[in-house]
């Protein structure tokens, strides 16, 4: 499961990516969360660090994310452990659905020997200047071989909304996500079992380049925060904990570099 809630917010993450590189305003925010290159304000595109997002990349764009772990699979004494993804994304969201497939190998010692496929989907319901909302949908854990083959698929449906909040004469840009999957959530028995269940997300633009995010299910809470580059455009970096109370005994550190083209 933690392996797949990493997957799922490096795919959010590269929605954003773009937009974080060069902060964003509020003008027709619905545009520019699938434009991103038209952003022009002060503060970063908000992120959400362990959750999916509806917030598509662009489309005819694609990303790489190297995701580093610890200790593996949040079991306590395992070593760290690192993944690699990459995807890309057709279409665009605004006007018709933003489609993105990738491939993820889970494991650097040997690399190769696990992994699987991934699909996702996005529409805008509808904007203002102020706001804009998508709905989402993922397919994860695809055609897995190796030790992935075990995990099993995961599927999720889910709605991102984008706005503001003022502060003074400051805008500050939030994104909220709420969803449903089948294996989102983490037994509360310690047991490490998976379960169906609801997850959210919320994240906030606090400097330019710099965003900070809380994620969680029915029994675990998630932070983080996403930083992108602005001297290497398309660049972020990420960093958070799963699970920070450790209520399902999964707590786990992951930090991720991503690429987005």
């Amino acid at each position: 499961m933690l392996r797949q809630a990493s997957l799922a917010m490096v795919i959010g993450l590269t929605g954003v990516v773009q937009a974080s590189a060069q902060g964003s305003n509020t003008t027709d925010i619905g545009q520019l969360a699938a434009t991103p290159e038209r952003s022009g304000g002060t503060l970063a595109f908000p992120a959400i660090f362990g959750a999916a997002s509806a917030v598509a990349p662009a489309g005819g764009s694609g990303y790489v994310a190297l995701t580093y772990a610890n200790p593996r699979n949040g079991i306590a004494g395992s070593d760290g452990d690192g993944d690699v993804a990459a995807g890309y994304t057709f279409g665009n969201p605004v006007d018709a659905i933003s489609v993105s497939v990738g491939i993820v190998v889970t494991g650097l010692d040997p690399f190769g020997d696990s992994g699987s496929f991934n699909i996702s989907a996005s529409r805008l319901l509808g904007s203002t200047d102020r706001s804009a909302t998508f709905v989402g949908a993922s397919a994860l854990g695809l055609g897995g071989w190796g030790d992935a083959a075990a995990d099993g698929e995961s599927y999720a449906v889910y709605v991102s909304h984008l706005t503001s909040l003022g502060a003074g004469s400051a805008e500050i840009p939030l994104q909220l996500t709420l969803g449903y999957g089948n294996r989102t959530t983490l037994a509360d028995d310690r047991s490490g079992r998976v379960e169906e269940g609801v997850f959210f997300g919320a994240g906030v633009g606090i400097t330019e380049t710099l965003s900070l995010s809380v994620s969680g299910t029915e029994t675990q809470l998630n932070a983080g925060a996403v930083l992108s580059i602005p001297q290497l455009e398309g660049l972020s970096l990420s960093a958070g904990m799963f699970d920070i109370l450790d209520n399902t005994d999964r707590q786990q550190f992951t930090a991720t570099v991503a690429y987005s083209f």
